[in-house]
């Protein structure tokens, strides 16, 4: 599949166009430059021509330090791995200095190049197109990516590059649609538990920027990866602060990206820094993804820091336990993403978590079981009256749900609600994943009346 690449300075509009091209709202957009910071890849759709786009950090010369070079190491790779480069500037400023640069840099891949002169509605986007010769390139098209003006010559560049027989896509790239439908795993905690560093041992390969400041992550990023032969759709999210600090618009974005994630995940992987203790916000995350229904791995990440480990192993166990009590025996791991230590047992007990989410209970089975709950622990009986529990049968998984019909769900107390709930659980192997059970008013409803 033919690979396009967006790049330029930031704040031009690259995230605009990647959102418009692969019909989603999968990169942020914001005011404020260098939003984006990882490769994106997207399956982007134009017309009847499909192709795998990658959007990337604005290049900025100005900016200095390791987590820049990263960037910059990142913006790269994707220029090199794509077979048609897209160069967007921003029309209403005109061509910059440091846009005269890239170009000469650019030309040096030997690889077609497209200038894309976006935000050209109106008369002050006639600057960069009248300015854009000097940059030495044939292809040039003035495009408006927020309103999808210039697409269809946009449409007959990508035309004449497309060519699916000697053009193939590589893995690690995009989680796209193939034999088996890949596990979607969302890497999820606090800034600075070292997600970006874990994902990219798991993949080998320095995929994702890393660094010691909170916050490098942005986008959530999508990569694609196998084991066991089972293919996982990866996610790297942006660290979740505490709501009282989330001030910024960006932070903002951030947040809603990566609880999107969340909710479109199967298994969350919730990263905690084993080397400190267990924070509230590290609870309240993890309550978050057990109130959408996902799967939960709890990863005690930077094992290798911790001196003494018989003892925090314990502590890590016993709060989470009395914490998160309405999940018994949540999956833990403890590991190091730096040190690649631990990632085989982590997948292995993805998978256990997956294939629990996954798993059906007969009708037969579940009402075999009610009955010897009613006979050993019937229900309290209310105002002097028996509440009848007539039937049980499992209406959904992902979570696994049940539907209870009774007399009086209303009546029913809470404790004997929770009783059932954790009796359904280890009765049928359903431990360390959401259960929901639904108490209904009514009779056997599979009884002709």
């Amino acid at each position: 599949m033919l690979k396009v690449v967006l790049v330029g300075r930031p704040n031009v509009g690259k995230s605009t166009l990647f959102n418009r091209l692969v019909d989603s709202q999968k990169a942020i957009v914001n005011d404020q430059p260098g939003v984006t910071r990882d490769r994106k890849y997207g399956q982007g759709k134009l017309a009847n021509l499909e192709f795998t786009l990658i959007d990337t950090a604005g290049i900025d010369d100005s900016l200095k330090g390791i987590t820049e070079t990263k960037i910059r190491e990142q913006c790269q790779i994707a220029i090199d791995d794509a077979n048609v480069i897209f160069f967007v500037i921003d029309g209403r400023e005109g061509v910059l200095p440091i846009e005269k640069t890239f170009a000469m840099n650019l030309k040096k891949q030997n690889k077609p190049i497209v200038v894309l002169i976006n935000k050209s509605e109106g008369l002050k986007g006639l600057i960069g197109l009248s300015e854009s010769a000097s940059l030495g390139f044939d292809d040039v098209i003035p495009i408006s990516a927020e309103h999808g003006e210039g697409l269809p010559d946009l449409y007959d560049v990508l035309k004449s590059n497309l060519d699916n027989n000697n053009i193939k896509i590589k893995k690690n790239e995009i989680c796209s649609n193939i034999e088996k439908s890949p596990i979607r795993v969302s890497v999820i905690g606090r800034p600075n538990t070292g997600k970006s560093t874990l994902v990219n041992s798991i993949i080998s390969e320095n995929r994702l920027v890393t660094g010691s400041d909170a916050g490098i992550t942005r986008d959530s990023i999508e990569i694609e990866w196998k084991y066991k032969n089972q293919t996982f759709c990866l996610i790297d999210t942006a660290g979740l602060r505490r709501k009282s600090k989330i001030i910024k618009i960006l932070e903002k974005h951030m947040v809603s990206d990566t609880l999107k994630s969340i909710k479109f995940s199967d298994i969350c992987v919730l990263l905690i820094d084993s080397s400190q203790n267990i924070d509230k916000q590290d609870l309240t995350i993890a309550r978050m993804i057990i109130g959408e229904g996902r799967g939960i791995v709890i990863g005690a990440n930077k094992w290798d820091k911790v001196t003494d480990q018989n003892s925090t192993k314990n502590a890590i166990i016993n709060q989470l336990g009395i914490s998160l009590s309405q999940i018994k025996k949540i999956p833990i791991v403890f590991l190091s993403g730096l040190h690649n230590k631990g990632i085989e047992k982590l997948f292995d007990k993805i998978i256990h978590v997956n294939n629990k989410l996954s798993s059906r209970t007969t009708t037969g089975k579940l009402n075999r079981w009610l009955s010897t709950i009613k006979e050993n622990n019937p229900p309290p009986l209310y105002k002097g009256k028996q509440n009848n529990i007539r039937y049980i049968t499992q209406v959904n998984v992902r979570p696994p749900t049940f539907a209870l019909f009774m007399s009086s769900p209303d009546d029913l107390p809470n404790s004997y609600k929770r009783f059932l709930l954790a009796s359904i659980m280890k009765s049928f192997d359903l431990l360390g994943v959401p259960v929901r059970v639904m108490f209904r008013k009514g009779n056997n409803p599979y009884v002709k009346k």
